[in-house]
């Protein structure tokens, strides 16, 4: 190793990139010199092309002690004792109501004897020369469901008796009354935030903080019969050029209708008065509208017009009463309306808009693990942790307050990013990147904040390459971790979320038929040698199951599958629609674009014929824990 390569070793430990990690098959990796510094230098902004150069930025790193820490997490109320930099005179703090309470000074310690409410709050220091982020956390989140079944689908997905080519919140609303006669708790669905018109994953919002108003009830606006836009092009597919400019279309015509009356228009701008960041937010999508979504190009003091800037309001706030109707509605019989919280947001986006400087030149993404052998870069800006600090997560906590506005139970995708993120520096491949530590106490600290005031639980998507704090963090915080046991059956606890598969993995029947080794190979991703050991170790996998369930028929075993997923402890058993319905293609094929037609696989049928459906019903039936408890 060279000296340089050796300095490159103690800037990355200050800083806190992981130098060495351990795979999903648990062998040990170790950062290259070169991807190292490539995410060093997008971490630190700077560049460390000299030994003398990264010297200087670990003696930079290292004089830059703040007076005190930005965020002091305050467990069940009790302020632990914080330790400043040096000493000080006086120390309050101002709780979210304005109200001071005085703390205790000792040199340069400080102490509060007085439990906090739940919430964020100021720690502030002599008056205010110096001051803190104070979370005053609940140690447990609100606790989940206890032995529920469940059932998610792709919003998009769904058909109901009306079509306009993309599933609607009409749609999930006829879902979740099936499931409710089925006696299935837990109605869920893949993120449904605001997207650009031209995006169609899920994945990869214009913002985690406002809905796509394209998953609209056109049949539910207030004083509007609309004229509900029909299907065009292969019915199997969504068309969101089609389907979508159609839908806004008639919600731009909405919008108009609503500017002119009076009653209608005072509510959308007493909604407006009351989410301030949803006005801003609208203001930044009608200048998208106007300049372009790229908005580094934007000239200086770029608007848009008056008219896109209505139309975006409205439509959030129709989104937000549909939504919040809807979850109010499985409250009061008991089901739990499952959301999905992305990782990060579109680069182009009004959340890195809102606030770039919280940003560095890299991506998330992952390492290569057993479902993706390449490595992944969602293409989603990483958020530099020491400045999130100082920020106090802004951008995480009003994501997760978002989300839980209407969530009954909320997914976190990747909640391993709260732990260490993958960063993949612009330019690089998935493989060229490294683990950037993370704040994980504080951001577990925002989870429980969010949850207990929400009264909602949440689900920590776990698979993948976890690291044991995420684990622990997860019991420790009363939070649901997952299991998807695609190879065969798995154990699940009664912490956990089980299901047979998920929107970045193969239907059981596509899994069974090896339809996803066969696409690997057809990407280019599969050579013949590793294409025959797939297929070796799946076929074995598939020995397992027949050998268990007694038959060779793959629709049986996966109705056996689907019993048995109901008699684990498992928190709750999740049932996806592709498998009900016999799907063999997947929703998204990962480490793919334009490739494939990602996130626009429709069903056959309508949600009202599943239901008079007798093998569906029969499904519905063997996933169903009310009759167990």
């Amino acid at each position: 190793m060279t000296t340089y390569d050796e300095a490159l070793h103690r800037l990355a430990a200050t800083a806190g990139v992981a130098i060495d990690w351990i795979d999903a098959w648990g062998e040990p990796q170790r950062v290259s010199a070169d991807d190292l510094r490539a995410v060093l230098e997008a971490l630190l902004d700077t560049t460390l092309e000299s030994e003398a150069a990264v010297v200087e930025a670990r003696r930079s790193l290292e004089a830059d002690v703040p007076f005190v820490e930005p965020v002091i997490v305050a467990w069940d109320g009790g302020l632990p004792a914080v330790q400043t930099a040096g000493e000080l005179a006086s120390a309050s703090i101002v709780l979210e109501d304005g109200v001071e309470v005085p703390c205790s000074v000792d040199g340069s310690e400080i102490r509060c004897d007085r439990s906090l409410p739940i919430g964020y709050h100021r720690l502030v220091i002599d008056g205010g020369r110096h001051t803190a982020h104070v979370f005053s956390a609940p140690m447990r989140a609100t606790h989940g469901p206890d032995h529920a079944s469940g059932l998610i689908a792709p919003m998009y997905s769904l058909r109901g008796e009306v079509d306009s080519g993309i599933g609607t919140l009409s749609d999930l609303r006829s879902l979740a009354d099936l499931c409710s006669d089925a006696g299935i708790e837990v109605v869920g669905t893949l993120p449904l935030l605001a997207a650009f018109d031209d995006e169609p994953s899920p994945y990869a919002p214009a913002s985690r903080r406002a809905w796509n108003e394209v998953f609209t009830d056109l049949s539910a606006l207030p004083d509007w019969d609309a004229v509900v836009p029909g299907i065009t092009g292969d019915p199997a597919w969504v068309d969101y050029d089609a389907a979508g400019a159609a839908i806004r279309d008639e919600l731009a015509r909405y919008a108009a209708h609503v500017a002119r009356l009076p009653r209608l228009r005072e509510e959308v701008e007493a909604f407006g008065a009351a989410n301030p960041e949803i006005v801003r937010y609208a203001g930044f999508r009608a200048t998208a509208d106007h300049e372009g979504r790229n908005w580094r190009a934007w000239p200086s003091g770029a608007s848009g017009d008056p008219g896109r800037e209505f139309y975006h309001l409205t439509v959030q706030w129709v989104m937000d009463s549909q939504l919040r109707e809807l979850s109010g509605t499985l409250r009061d019989r008991g089901q739990y309306l499952y959301l999905d919280l992305p990782i990060g947001c579109h680069p182009d986006g009004y959340d890195i808009w809102d606030a770039p400087d919280l940003f560095a030149p890299a991506s998330l993404g992952a390492p290569p693990d057993t479902l993706f052998v390449g490595g992944q870069d969602w293409g989603l800006p990483a958020t530099i942790p020491d400045r999130s600090r100082i920020d106090g997560h802004q951008v995480f906590r009003k994501a997760i307050k978002h989300q839980l506005s209407v969530a009954g139970l909320l997914r976190i995708d990747h909640v391993m990013g709260i732990h260490r993120t993958w960063w993949v520096p612009h330019g690089r491949g998935a493989t060229q990147g490294a683990f950037v530590a993370q704040p994980t106490e504080e951001m577990f600290a925002i989870i429980c904040i969010e949850s207990v005031r929400a009264d909602a639980a949440v689900v920590g998507e776990n698979l993948g390459t976890v690291p044991p704090e995420i684990r622990t963090g997860l019991r420790d915080h009363d939070l649901i971790g997952m299991v998807v046991p695609q190879d065969g059956v798995g154990e699940a606890s009664s912490t956990d979320l089980i299901a047979i598969s998920s929107h970045d993995t193969p239907p059981f029947l596509g899994w069974w038929n090896g339809v996803d080794i066969d696409d690997l190979v057809d990407l280019g991703e599969f050579d013949d040698e590793r294409a025959e050991h797939e297929r070796a170790v799946r076929a074995e996998a598939k020995g397992a199951l027949v050998d268990r369930f007694g038959s060779e028929d793959p629709s049986q075993i996966l109705d056996g599958l689907l019993a048995w997923m109901s008699d684990t402890p498992a928190a709750v058993a999740l049932a996806t629609m592709d498998d009900l319905v016999h799907e063999t293609r997947r929703q998204n094929v990962p480490g793919t674009y334009w490739e494939r037609p990602n996130w626009r696989l429709r069903h056959a049928a309508t949600v009202a014929e599943l239901g008079s459906d007798p093998g569906f019903r029969s499904s519905l039936d063997a996933i169903s824990r009310s009759s167990t408890g």
